[in-house]
């Protein structure tokens, strides 16, 4: 089969034509800006996803050394001395400011119709694993020797001090924006990820699930990011029960591979069982995403046979790359 013609910088007229036929590299080569930043770890390049995200978006000429790193990184290796001949010839036509490094903006969002993306630039930490998954029902603060999800922190105790409640940035390029949310599932687009109940009747705890979108609040769903991990807490605020984190539940659990919500003083840093990575399906300006949970880096998924029921509860599974693994994720303003 004849590869497909890439894109052809040597027609670039302007620093700005130079990174739209990069972001067309982009496109063609179907790469996340995760996998571009593990495709040149591999190459021995260094190639961050946030400064890839980062020179996509501006129309200034990226340095030489990042451009060779990112036409490697997708794959066009043996094009690599055709990209730095168009980029030496631009900035030799082009004023010596053109060339310099990307500068981080952290208010920077680009809006989408459903999505304000998170554009802050900060440096991602190389070959951190990632994964997330979510969600629950208003649970009582466990003892210090109990851990729900089967498994203890560091010091095998309860978890430590609680996370601050303020939605914080997210270090992710390909990740949602903080701050309050929605969740649908891509099968069942007008049911919304909210509180429900098992429903074999096995736990009397509210676990998650999905319902109607119009009776799916209170609580309120936010993502707060964990630190500068890129990975979140899905926190619930309730008028009545107060604020939570969606938390997967273990082995030994009666209702084991659900998600509930505990009580937010029982959040932690510590507790991966509490974070989500979320995973960009498709098109980068799409708002679809598979959900894993750091701990065991399962995919959330509806349970059962009909993943369009009312009532369904929000599952880990098995990742399989199945639509009904996928979820939309907005900014609920």
């Amino acid at each position: 089969m004849e590869r497909q013609q890439g894109p052809l910088p040597h027609e670039a007229r302007s620093a700005a034509e130079f990174v739209a036929c990069m972001r067309a590299l982009k496109q063609q080569a179907g790469l996340t800006y995760r996998q571009l930043e593990a495709n040149a770890e591999q190459r021995g390049d260094v190639l961050a996803r946030s400064t890839a995200a980062d020179l996509l978006r501006r129309d200034s000429l990226p340095r030489a050394e990042v451009v060779a790193a990112f036409v490697r990184a997708c794959g066009r290796g043996e094009d690599t001395a055709d990209w730095l001949d168009a980029r030496n010839r631009l900035a030799a036509a082009e004023p010596p400011d053109t060339d310099e490094e990307p500068t981080p903006d952290p208010a920077s969002r680009a809006s989408g119709p459903g999505r304000i993306r998170n554009r802050r630039a900060l440096a991602a930490s190389a070959g951190a694993v990632l994964l997330l998954a979510a969600v629950g029902a208003w649970a009582l603060l466990p003892d210090e020797t109990d851990d729900r999800d089967g498994t203890t922190n560091a010091a095998g105790v309860a978890p430590r001090s609680a996370p601050s409640a303020s939605p914080g940035p997210s270090t992710d390029p390909d990740g949602p924006a903080p701050g309050r949310s929605r969740i649908r599932p891509v099968l069942a687009p007008r049911l919304c990820l909210t509180e429900g109940h098992d429903r074999k009747g096995r736990y009397r705890s509210q676990i998650a699930a999905q319902r109607p979108c119009a009776d799916a609040t209170p609580p309120d769903l936010s993502l707060v990011s964990v630190g500068t991990t890129g990975s979140y807490y899905i926190q619930w605020r309730h008028p009545v029960q107060g604020d939570g984190c969606l938390t997967a539940l273990g082995s030994g659990h009666v209702v084991e591979g659900l998600l509930e919500p505990w009580p937010w003083e029982s959040c932690s840093a510590d507790r991966t069982s509490q974070h989500f990575y979320f995973d960009p399906v498709g098109d980068a300006e799409t708002d679809r995403y598979r959900i894993h949970v750091v701990q065991n880096g399962m995919c959330l998924g509806v349970n059962g046979t009909d993943d369009r029921a009312a009532g369904a509860e929000i599952a880990q599974q098995r990742c399989t790359g199945a639509r009904d693994q996928e979820f939309l994720v907005e900014a609920a303003g």
